[in-house]
């Protein structure tokens, strides 16, 4: 697991003081940091930056006593086949991006420059090799939408049920927990980040990391098109990003093509 740093009273100090005493760089990456912060996710938030130039600066607010490690947890066992109950699952820790799928998701979004102020919308989608057999069995295949906005999921779920689709659909903590442990497992997921009581991209995390949902088809939908924002869900697994708006039959579209239909 990635080292993990939070501001410490002196550091919280210097980033409120004005102008302080920390040049400007040094000072941008203590507000980054701020009460808790991996290096991994430094990394993909500054992907111009060598990583070994983020480590060193990171060291230096160390030294300096800005910043402070924080201990890791002890590392969490591999599930038994009896502990895949997502109501456990979803409170282990997240497995951090490694270096190697920052810099793959990079090269997917290389020379995609969205702008919401230049009219552009990001649709990403990596398209399996095979088409992905329904878990059910059959021809029909049933999607997960994980969205907290009902209006915005209704819309999305009727679409997908024109499209002769199954859906089932969940917005709350408590709501996602359920679906995601009914069998059989949805065959996609659509993914909204922005949860009112769930981290989006760690939710992500998590489910890359259960063997159930390893393999899942998951599309990210989110209202930001930032291109570090893209290139994290990407790292953390997503099979396409979408930046909303987008018109329903995108999401149908989308879903097909991370399905292999």
């Amino acid at each position: 697991m990635t080292d993990t740093f939070s501001q410490t009273p002196k550091g919280k100090a210097e980033f409120a003081a004005k102008p302080g005493k920390l040049t400007t760089g040094l000072k941008t990456l203590l507000g980054m940091v701020g009460d808790k912060a991996t290096l991994a996710y430094l990394e993909i938030k500054l992907p111009q930056a060598p990583a070994e130039k983020i480590r060193a600066a990171i060291d230096r607010l160390v030294a300096d006593g800005y910043l402070q490690r924080i201990a890791a947890p002890a590392p969490a066992a591999a599930p038994a086949d009896n502990d895949l109950d997502f109501t456990r699952f979803i409170n282990r820790p997240v497995k951090e991006p490694t270096l190697q799928q920052k810099r793959n998701a990079e090269m997917t979004i290389a020379g995609i420059r969205p702008s919401k102020k230049a009219g552009y919308h990001v649709n990403i989608i990596n398209r399996p090799a095979k088409r992905i057999a329904p878990h059910a069995g059959g021809d029909k295949h049933t999607i997960l939408v994980i969205e907290a906005d009902d209006s915005h999921a209704l819309v999305v779920t009727r679409a997908l049920l024109l499209a002769k689709f199954d859906t089932r659909a969940a917005g709350k903590r408590e709501e996602i927990i359920a679906e995601l442990n009914k069998q059989p497992p949805p065959d996609a997921i659509a993914l909204d980040v922005a949860l009112p009581d769930v981290g989006g991209l760690e939710l992500l995390g998590r489910l890359r990391d259960h063997p159930t949902f390893k393999t899942v088809p998951i599309v990210v939908m989110t209202a930001t098109v930032d291109r570090d924002d893209v290139v994290a869900a990407l790292a953390y697994g997503a099979s396409g990003y979408m930046s909303k708006p987008f018109r329903p039959e995108a999401v149908v579209e989308s879903v097909k093509a991370i399905l292999g239909l």
